[in-house]
Formats: structure tokens, sequence, C-alpha cells
């Protein structure tokens, strides 16, 4: 298990300050531009002297004789120089001011011309320029409902949507057929290059890092975390790159480190767009060991991380009892819910814009989720639960439970909040807000499972500052 500490990530930038403090050439260069302002002063009122006294001598003029006019004209003369020589004197003693200064600012290495370019710079922030089109990030998009999803977000032609997969092959195939299903629809697409493949591999935390960096600082609206793996029937432990349980190592570890990389993404794209920044977790109904599902086979629970006490890193169901692989999935959901509900309340006290939400799906076998499962159990299953029992929700269904929970406006100011697909309604189902199992609200093992993630990782996230 890896146990160095990595460089921690904020969910905010590092806040500049800026303190002026008052230095004695700053009280020189006041006290310099007072008297440059009280000079100027008396050459106003100079002048204004000369000009009514020019006035006087012109009235005189006019009823005196000539003898008096000459004397007048003398004396006006004697007043306009006396004048001039005290505007001169003023002048000079402005622009002696005025040097002195400049001489002061220069030996400091400061010149008055370069301070008001400072401050000028300062006071010009740039312009805000709002985004038309928002961007919306999905994981696990080449099949199911996220695949479909992704084609109904992108037919509208006013989202950018990036299709992270497994593999960058698996993404640009996403890609045609995406574009593929559009056309077939009488759909146009406006710019296909809004649709973006990427490969992020969900099992492997160097190709999540790898990811993340290549979006530096690009504003994510809405991040889906949606991919999911399950091995049920399997007896073998399966794993990921790096050595996890690949159910809880993909669904639960691969979206936490991938979220916690890109909470300053999600976060800046609040302050280009009117709209709330959302994230999404799929998580399932089995997560509650008292629900339809979750009632089949062992129920989830995490119960004390005695796996990951016992074992570290190798762990294989995290309570530390004997492997199962289909419980290893409902602990996964559950640890899904659990982490929205811990960086929900991370998030509200930062103060983010950032809302949280999760949701179950309903029960969905006509996709390849089942892929790793004895394909004639799969077969048998798919029928009893679509044609027999009718209890099984459509992938169309499933994407757009997810497109509700990504784009829907009702759901703008609220956070922290779980929707499931029941059965029920008109179409036989109802997608409404539910409450979670009991274990999945315990805020204390929320908290446990995020530093045990962290540990597990590798990598500490300080979300609240």
């Amino acid at each position: 298990m890896h146990t160095n500490k990595r460089k921690k990530h904020h969910i905010y930038p590092n806040a500049t300050t800026t303190t002026t403090t008052i230095t004695p050439r700053m009280m020189t260069a006041t006290t310099t531009t007072r008297s440059a302002s009280l000079t100027s002063a008396r050459i106003q009122r100079c002048e204004r002297r000369r000009r009514r006294t020019t006035r006087i001598a012109s009235t005189t003029e006019n009823n005196n004789n000539n003898n008096n006019n000459n004397r007048q004209r003398r004396k006006d003369a004697f007043i306009t120089k006396r004048d001039v020589l005290k505007m001169t004197a003023a002048t000079i003693s402005l622009l002696s001011f005025q040097q002195q200064a400049r001489a002061a600012d220069e030996k400091e290495g400061v010149s008055i011309a370069e301070e008001y370019t400072i401050e000028e710079e300062e006071e010009d922030e740039p312009a805000i320029v709002m985004r038309d089109i928002r961007t919306v990030l999905i994981t696990g998009c080449n099949h199911g409902i996220g695949l479909d999803a992704a084609t109904k977000m992108f037919a509208k032609n006013d989202l950018k949507v990036i299709l992270a997969c497994r593999t960058l092959a698996k993404a640009k195939e996403a890609k045609s057929e995406i574009l593929e299903a559009i056309a077939q629809e009488g759909g146009r697409v406006n710019d296909p290059s809004l649709l973006v493949p990427a490969e992020c591999d969900l099992a492997d935390l160097e190709s999540i890092k790898t990811f993340t960096t290549t979006l530096k600082d690009e504003p994510i609206d809405i991040l889906c975390l949606n991919a999911g793996v399950q091995y049920s029937g399997s007896k073998e432990v399966n794993r990921t790159r790096d050595g996890f349980e690949i159910s809880m190592g993909t669904d639960h570890l691969g979206h936490f480190y991938l979220t916690n990389l890109l909470l300053k993404n999600v976060e800046n794209a609040a302050i280009t767009s009117t709209l709330k920044p959302r994230i999404v977790v799929t998580a399932s109904e089995v997560h509650d060991p008292e629900s339809p599902g979750g009632k089949i086979g062992r129920g989830a629970g995490l119960g004390n991380f005695e796996g990951i006490q016992e074992n570290g890193a190798e762990f294989e169901l995290m309570d530390g009892s004997e492997f199962d692989a289909d419980k290893a999935y409902k602990d996964s959901k559950l640890a899904n819910i659990l982490f929205a509900n811990e960086l929900n309340r991370r998030l509200r006290l930062a103060d983010s814009q950032i809302n949280v939400v999760s949701f179950g799906p309903g029960l969905i076998t006509r996709s390849n989720f089942f892929q790793h499962q004895n394909p004639v159990f799969t077969k048998v299953f798919d029928f009893a639960a679509n044609d027999l029992f009718h209890v099984a929700e459509t992938v169309s269904g499933g994407g757009d439970c997810l497109i509700k929970m990504a784009l829907d406006p009702e759901l703008e100011n609220k956070t922290g909040i779980y929707y499931n697909n029941d059965l029920g309604g008109d179409t036989g189902h109802i997608f409404h807000e539910a409450k979670t199992s009991k274990e999945s609200m315990d805020m204390n093992e929320a908290k446990e499972l995020w530093t045990w993630s962290e540990a597990l990782i590798g990598e500490e996230f300080e979300v609240y500052i």
C-alpha cells in the first residue's frame, strides 16, 4: 500500500492578497504633490488679478484724458510685468518640485510613469465572458445508459460532451455510433468536434491522472460518474492495475480519484455560466439490503473496514468477510452513495456552487453490463425480468434517468439527494426522490470511507478550506 502523500489538491486556486504599505517615499511624494497644487493655485490667482486689473484699466481709459491714459498704461505695463515675474517664479518652483520627486523615485528604481502603469494594470481586470456551450463529461459511455444519455444530450446541439472510456478506441467507436444514431433520427449535428472521445481507464490510477492533465483548466459543468463493472458469479478476485478488487476499485476508487482531480474544473464552470455545476453519481438500489434487488444474496455492508485494515490494498471485501463477487458490486454501490454524501458535506463547508446528486436507474438487463456472467444465466434472467415479470427497465429509460439528474432545471437548487427508478406509474416505472439505506446515511462511516480511500490511493484531498 502506498503511504507517501502527493501534492494536495484544493478546490479553489490560491488567492493573492495585495497589501499597500505607506512608505516615507510615498509621504514625500504626497507632500510634493500638495506643494505643486498650491503653487498652481497661486499662478491662477495671479492671472485672475491681472485680468481684473486690465478690465479696470480699460474702463478708466474711456473716462480719463490722454495723460491719465498714458499714466494708466504705464501702470498696467508695470503690473503685467510683475505678474509675469510671479508666474515665472511659480512655474520654476513647480518644475523644481517635480524634478525632485522624479529623482527620488528613480533613485529607488521606480519611475512615476511605472507606478501609474502598475496601478492601471491592477484595476483593469478582464471581463468575464459567459459561455453559450456547457460541457458534460460522462464515464462509461460506450454502451448502456451512458451511450444512450450521451446520444440524447449531444443531439440537443447546446452541449459539449466528453466521452471518457476505458480506451481511446472505444471512445472513438462511441462517437461514431452517436453521430450515426442522430443522423438516423433525422437530426443534424452543428459541430461534431464538440463530441470529444477520450481515454480514461478507471481501473488504472495513472490513466486517470493522465486524462485529467489533458483537460487543464477546462470548465466541466456536469460530471457524470456513470461507469461500473461487476463480475457476479465469479469465484476469483479480479483486480485493477493498482491491485484493488475490481468492482470497488473501478466503481468507487476510480471515480473518487477522478472527481477530486477535476473538482477545480467543475467549480470553475460556475464562473462563466448562469447554472450551477453538477456531479451525478450512478448508484443502484442494490446498495440497500432491504430493497428488492439488495435482498437477493448477501447484502451490502462495509463493516469497520476490517478488510483494508488487515490486507491494505489487497483487500477482497472491505468488511473483511469471505469474497463474493455479487456482494463486492453491491458494496461498491453503497460506497458510491457514501462518497456522494461526504463530498456534498465537504462542498457545503467550502461554500461551493457544486451540487451533488445520485440515483439508481433500475434493473437494466439488455446491455453488456452482465457480460462477465454465465451466458445461460444471463439469458434466463433477462427473459424473466423483461418478459415474465416485467420488472426490468429499458436502456433508453435508464438513459432518461441519467439525463434528468444531469440537466433537469428542477434540480438546480437541490443537492445531496437520491432518486430511484421504482416499479409503478403509467409506464411501469416511476423515477422519484427516495431515501437510501440506513448505512449509507451514516456520516461517520462516510468520513471513514473518504479517509481509507485517500490511504489506498496515496493522496489527500482537502475539499474544504
